[in-house]
């Protein structure tokens, strides 16, 4: 007769733990990479606030 599975062994369970704790570790400061679109908007930011600062200083 056969028993039963309860689940994984012990040290399959730790190494499980471990590999979560790591992934967990690396995503923790991970960023995106900008869009083009994120790009885009921060360059349309930019010039608008250049050409208001040259506009405040003509007048």
């Amino acid at each position: 007769m056969r028993v039963p599975s309860i689940g994984l062994p012990l040290d399959e369970r730790l190494i499980v733990r471990e590999g979560y704790r790591l992934a967990e570790r690396m995503m923790r400061n991970y960023h995106d990479k900008p869009t083009v679109t994120d790009l885009l908007v921060s360059a349309f930011q930019d010039v608008r606030r250049s050409l208001a600062t040259l506009f405040r200083t003509l007048t």
